[in-house]
Parts: structure tokens; C-alpha cells; sequence
């Protein structure tokens, strides 16, 4: 697949030039979290605690991954929804998280906070979790094991794709792809 190849963890500078419907091919390693991961930092971030992995330079794909088969790392790894993980992103963003990655539009609100952050926002294709499953290549719970397929997992994805919905410069995938498409 063509795009943009993007090693992880993330580098600010690497992420100046991508545009809102880009492609870009994800290397290396990542976390996950969903809602009530995404809560318990919250809540340690708001109380001036540290989280219990350090989130600096770090995408955070908000997928709870299915219980693998017999010697893969991890069963189906699709996105869930990114709006319900929004009351929780100032404190992940306020704790280094430089991208996240789910699926489906963000409020007008937190699109503004995330460019007013330099924060960059993937969405990954619903309906595509076995796909995605093996591009993960490793997988451990880092935090929260009792969350079971919830808990904070370290992934390590090759060429794990997905494309740009809100760049650095104030583009907006889901407001402007389909004004590009609008017959008047």
C-alpha cells in the first residue's frame, strides 16, 4: 500500500506533513485503551498522578483486542468508536499523546483542542478487525489486566494502515471529504 510509512513511537516532526486523507502505514509500537482504561488515567492525570505507562511521543488506538488463537498474539484488533473516548482526551493529550486512532468523526470541540495541541487524528476502517488482527505481530497487557480485552496493551503492528482524518493544519477528513463530493 502506498502512503506514508510512520515508525512508532511518533516523531512531532514526522507528523508536520500529512495531510487529511492520506494513507499512512504504521511501524512498531503502539498502546490501546478504550473507555474504562481511558477513565482510570483520567482520573490519575486530573489528581496530578502519573498514568501507569508514560504516554509521551505515543498513539493511543482505541481497540480492545479479542482473545487470540492458537499462536497468534491477538484475535480481531478493529477500532471502536472515537466519540465515546472523547470526555477522557484532554488528559491523555495532557500526558504526552501525540495521535490517536479509532474510528468515526470527533466534535468540533475536540478537533479544536487537538490542533490547538498539534495532535493528529487516524481512523482506522470499522468492520476490518481481523485485518487488522494480523498486522499485529506482538501483543502484552502493559496496565489494567483485570480490564481483560480493555486493559492498556503494548501492540507491535507492520504496515498497520490507516488514514488521516485531522491533520496539523486544521483538516477535517469528515467535514471535507464529502464537501469535495457535494453537487450543488
Amino acid at each position: 500500500m502506498s502512503g506514508v510509512w510512520l515508525q512508532l513511537p511518533l516523531d512531532k516532526k514526522a507528523l508536520q506533513d500529512i495531510k487529511i486523507g492520506e494513507w499512512v502505514n504504521l511501524t512498531g509500537s503502539l498502546y490501546t485503551a478504550r473507555d474504562e482504561a481511558l477513565k482510570r488515567i483520567h482520573a490519575l492525570v486530573t489528581e496530578g498522578k502519573q498514568p501507569p505507562i508514560d504516554l509521551k511521543e505515543q498513539l493511543i488506538y482505541f481497540v480492545g483486542p479479542t482473545p487470540p488463537a492458537p499462536g497468534e498474539p491477538v484475535g480481531s484488533a478493529g477500532p471502536t468508536t472515537s466519540r465515546r473516548m472523547e470526555p477522557f482526551l484532554p488528559a491523555i493529550l495532557d500526558a504526552g499523546v501525540v495521535a490517536v486512532m479509532g474510528k468515526g468523526p470527533l466534535s468540533k470541540t475536540t478537533v479544536a483542542d487537538f490542533q490547538r495541541r498539534g495532535v493528529i487524528y487516524l481512523s482506522a476502517a470499522g468492520g476490518a478487525g481481523a485485518f487488522y488482527g494480523a498486522k499485529v505481530h506482538g501483543a502484552a497487557v502493559v496496565a489494567y489486566e483485570e480490564l481483560g480485552p480493555e486493559a492498556i496493551y503494548s501492540l507491535k503492528v507492520e504496515n498497520f494502515p490507516a488514514v488521516v482524518a485531522i491533520d496539523l493544519k486544521g483538516g477535517n477528513l469528515f467535514e471535507q471529504g464529502p464537501q469535495a463530493y457535494r453537487k450543488e
